[in-house]
C-alpha cells in the first residue's frame, strides 16, 4: 500500500493499492482505521450544448437574465463582492480572459497534473456568473467585485475524485476564503467528503452545490445533499423549474440555470443550461450580502433563504424559493460587527 497524497481535512489519505492484493481489507479492522472507502468520481453538472450554445466574441456589456432575475444590478450601488473570497472548486479557469482576469487572487491546482488552467470551459463559466468584470465589455456577474480563488480538480472532460475535491477543499479553507461554489456531483455517500465538508463549515465558511440534473424526485447528489451545503435547483426565464432540475428534501433554494450566457474558454463567452449554472447566482448572491453585511456564514444563510422569493413550486423543487438579492440586502441593517 502506497500513500499517495494526504488529506488533513478530513483526517484521512488517499492509498493506491494492487488490486490484486486484498490483504488492505484486514485494515478495516484495525481500531485505528475508522473506515476505507473508494475514491469515488463526480462529475460537472452542466447539460450538453444546444444549438443556441455557440462560442461567441461580445464587444459591448450586456446584462444576462439571470442576475437581472435576482436582481442584483439594484445593489450594486451599495454592494459589489468586494473584499470577499470565493472558492471556485471546478475544472479551473481561464486566467487570461479580459472578463475575469482583475478578479482573480489565486489559480490553483490538485491534479496529478498541478494544471490551473481551464481546458473544458465549466469552470471560466461559473466564474462569470459568479463575479465577470463590470468594464463594457461582454457580461457582468453577480458580484462583479468579488475575488476569485480557482482550484481545478476536474478534468477536460469535467470529471474529479473525491480526494481532490479534499483537497480542493482544504485549500479553501487555508486560503480563507468565505464562500465556496461546487458545481459538480455524485450519487454515491462518501464518509470521508462529509468529514471535510464538517471541517470546512466550522470554519466559517458557505458551501454551496448544485442539486443535480437527472430530474424527477429524490434526485439531488452530493455534495448538495450534505445539510451543510447549500442545494441550488434551476429555473428558466419564466419562474418555472427547468425539466433536467433535480428534486428533493435537500433543495434549499433555486436559482436560473436554462441558457445562461457567461464567460468560456479561450476568451469567448458562451450560453449553457444545468444546475451547474444556477449555483453560481447563489455564490454571487453570498458574495454581495456578506460584503455590506459581515461575515457571518449562518446568519447570511438565513437571510439569503428567508428572502427568497416563492414562485409556487413545491418545495422540493424550489426550496424556499428564486433568489432574491435585493430583498436580502435590504432586509440588512448595517450595524458594527454585521448582522
Amino acid at each position: 500500500i502506497k500513500i499517495k497524497k494526504y488529506l488533513p481535512l478530513a483526517n484521512a489519505c488517499l492509498c493506491l493499492i494492487d488490486e490484486k492484493t486484498t490483504s488492505f481489507k484486514s485494515l478495516a479492522a484495525d481500531t485505528e482505521v475508522e473506515f476505507i472507502e473508494d475514491d469515488y468520481m463526480a462529475q460537472i453538472q452542466v447539460i450538453p450544448s444546444t444549438s443556441r450554445a455557440y462560442l461567441y466574441k461580445i464587444k459591448s456589456q450586456s446584462i444576462p437574465w439571470g442576475i437581472n432575475k435576482i436582481e442584483a444590478p439594484g445593489v450594486w450601488k451599495r454592494c459589489n463582492g468586494e473584499g470577499i473570497k470565493v472558492g471556485i472548486i471546478d475544472t479551473g479557469i481561464d486566467r487570461s480572459h479580459p472578463d475575469l482576469k482583475d478578479n482573480i487572487k489565486e489559480a490553483y491546482g490538485v491534479m496529478d497534473s498541478k494544471k490551473t488552467d481551464d481546458d473544458n470551459g465549466h469552470g471560466t463559466h461559473v466564474a462569470g456568473t459568479i463575479a465577470a468584470l463590470d468594464n463594457n465589455i461582454g457580461v457582468v456577474g453577480v458580484a462583479p467585485k468579488a475575488e476569485i480563488f480557482s482550484v481545478k480538480a476536474f478534468d477536460e472532460k469535467g470529471r474529479g475524485q473525491v480526494s481532490d475535491i479534499i483537497d480542493a477543499l482544504n485549500w479553501c479553507v487555508e486560503e480563507q476564503v468565505h464562500v465556496i461554489s461546487m458545481s459538480f456531483g455524485f450519487n454515491i455517500k462518501s464518509r470521508a467528503l462529509e468529514r471535510a465538508i464538517r471541517a470546512a463549515n466550522k470554519h466559517n465558511i458557505i458551501m454551496v452545490a448544485a442539486a443535480e440534473n437527472s430530474g424527477g424526485n429524490d434526485s439531488v447528489l452530493y455534495p448538495a445533499k450534505y445539510s451543510e451545503v447549500i442545494a441550488v435547483a434551476a429555473s428558466d426565464e419564466k419562474d418555472k423549474a427547468a425539466d433536467f432540475s433535480s428534486c428533493g428534501p435537500e433543495v434549499n433554494i433555486i436559482a436560473p440555470g436554462v441558457d445562461i450566457p457567461s464567460t468560456y474558454k479561450g476568451q469567448g463567452y458562451k450560453p449553457l443550461s444545468g444546475t451547474s449554472m444556477a449555483c453560481p447566482h447563489v455564490v454571487g448572491a453570498f458574495a454581495l450580502l456578506l460584503s455590506v453585511s459581515g461575515s457571518n456564514a449562518e446568519n447570511a444563510r438565513s437571510v439569503i433563504l428567508n428572502t427568497a422569493k416563492d414562485i409556487g413550486l413545491p418545495k422540493e423543487t424550489q426550496g424556499a424559493g428564486l433568489v432574491k438579492v435585493s430583498a436580502a440586502v435590504s432586509s440588512i441593517k448595517k450595524a458594527k460587527g454585521g448582522f
